[in-house]
């Protein structure tokens, strides 16, 4: 698996198609559909939904799925508790995916910065 992280409107999905030359018909929003797909965008949004909701079952079926998850922790704290939790869902999400993952990037203004990993898109 690859972790793609980076704020919303910073070109994560683009630089994800640009490396692998997939196009969008290969992207899911959602990990059922992922489980038959190589990308999967919008975690951060899915745990707004499912806000105790894992990866496992998608990693066991789908261990190479790159995952795109928008960074919500930095910024202002919300004064919404709900919105203070779900921030620390995704984080706490996010952190456990990097552990697992073969490599993490992060995105910023299109361009990618290795956090982990090395060669990950060969």
């Amino acid at each position: 698996m690859i972790l793609v992280i980076g704020g919303a409107g910073q070109g994560k999905l683009d630089y994800v198609l640009g490396k692998t030359g997939l196009g969008p018909e290969d992207v899911a929003r959602d990990p059922v559909s992922a489980r038959t797909k190589p990308i999967f965008d919008g975690l951060a949004q899915w745990i707004r939904a499912h806000p105790d909701g894992d990866l496992d079952d998608l990693l066991e079926v789908n261990p190479e799925v790159i995952v795109l998850c928008d960074e919500v922790g930095c910024g202002v704290v919300p004064v919404d508790p709900a919105e203070r939790a779900w921030r620390e869902a995704v984080g706490r999400l996010c952190c456990a995916l990097a552990e697992r993952a073969r490599g993490v990037e992060r995105v910023f203004c299109g361009l990618g910065m290795v956090l982990k990993g090395e060669d990950i898109w060969n």
